[in-house]
Formats: structure tokens, sequence, C-alpha cells
């Protein structure tokens, strides 16, 4: 899903700062992201988004990054629909619009981060680029081997219907990975690129350990 030129600005008018929303799950270039804003920074930036660009720069947590716990590479997600709950919280679905590179922190607006960032490398965020038919074939026949293995049910129609850059975008949130692997994909510089490695990753997955349940048949 590229963006839509008549709700989202074109790359040339993206914004130099952006808020930043650390997790621990990556937002794909047209991949869709449900968040829930509880915390007072989330709530905080939430109004401040909507009165501007309307984007979030989704980035992931890393352990081992003492200066500032997060990775430099992140997708911006624009809002797309959100929902007020009676608790206070609210349910925010974001789609991912392009990738960014943060250059520096600047100071906390309102307790949420913020970041002078940088697009250059990711204007082919916004282009749909082809990808050769046995790739895609192999990906999917490794997917449907994948899913038969762990036992899980998909729409084929649906997922044979949708740009295979959608499908590996939202797949990423339905296959168990771990945040390394998720930034890999993130940071792999083409479609085609990142559907080699999640090839390889879905490969690279153990079968699951299968318990015998008390009606004798056997569950993840």
């Amino acid at each position: 899903m590229k963006p839509n030129p008549f709700f989202t600005q074109p790359f040339e008018k993206l914004p130099d700062e952006l808020p930043i929303y650390p997790l621990d799950n990556a937002l794909l270039p047209g991949g869709q992201l449900p968040l829930e804003l509880s915390e007072h920074n989330g709530l905080a930036m939430f109004p401040d988004v909507l009165k501007t660009d309307q984007l979030i720069g989704i980035v992931q947590r890393q352990d081992n990054n003492p200066e500032s716990n997060i990775y430099y590479i992140g997708c911006a997600g624009r809002i797309r629909q959100y929902r007020e709950r009676s608790d206070g919280r609210l349910n925010v679905m974001l789609t991912g619009l392009c990738r960014y590179k943060i250059v520096e922190e600047l100071p906390p607006k309102n307790g949420y981060r913020i970041a002078r960032i940088d697009w250059s490398d990711y204007k082919n965020d916004y282009e749909t680029e082809d990808v050769d038919t046995p790739l895609i074939d192999d990906f999917k026949a490794r997917l449907h081997n994948y899913f038969e293995r762990h036992n899980m049910q998909v729409d084929w129609k649906v997922l044979d219907e949708r740009h295979i850059e959608e499908v590996v975008s939202n797949l990423i949130l339905v296959i168990n990975l771990n945040i390394s692997s998720k930034q890999r994909l993130l940071e792999s510089p083409t479609v085609t690129q990142r559907l080699q490695l999640f090839s390889e990753l879905l490969e690279e997955k153990p079968n699951p350990i299968l318990v015998r349940a008390p009606d004798g048949k056997f569950v993840n």
C-alpha cells in the first residue's frame, strides 16, 4: 500500500523533525500497526501529531545501545484511524509511510521524545518495486510450509490479491520474530532483499513443541 497523494504529503515535504515512539515491534512501509496509547507521553504526543503531519516515528528498542536505547532507523506511521476509550486510553491504527534515520534526538516535548531525522536514503519507499515472480513463489511456498508446521490458518486468496510488499510488511506482526530480525527486515534496502531475508528467517524457525491436550490431540 503506497502513499495516497490525497491524504499524505509527497516525499519532498516530509518533516525535518518527528515524534519518536519506541516499541518492541517494527513498522514497515505499507504495513499496519495497531498502537495503544495509555502513558502520559503517548497521550500528550497524540494531539500534537494530529495538529501537524499526523506522523509518528515508530522505532524499536535496542538493549545494547546505552546512549539512547533505540535503533537509529525506524519507520514513520501515519494515523489512519483512532478510537477514544472510556478508560482514557487511545487505540490508534498506523500505516507505514516511509523509513527514516535519526540524526539527533532533541529535547523532549511535553514528555515525549522528538528527533531530527533524515529521509534521504528511503525515497524508494514511495515507489512500487517489481519483484521477480519466482522469488515471490518461493517465498509463498516457504510461508505455506511455516503455517502448516505451526498449525496456523490463513486465507491464501486474500494474500494472493495483495502486492507482495504489503504481504511482507504485515506478516512481520504475525510471524514470531525477535527484535533484531525485525530490524534487519526494516533495514533491508529493497523489497526484493527483504523478501529474500524473510524467506531465510522462515526456514530458520524451529518446529513448534507439541503438547498433548486432555482430548488426546496435539496442540502448539
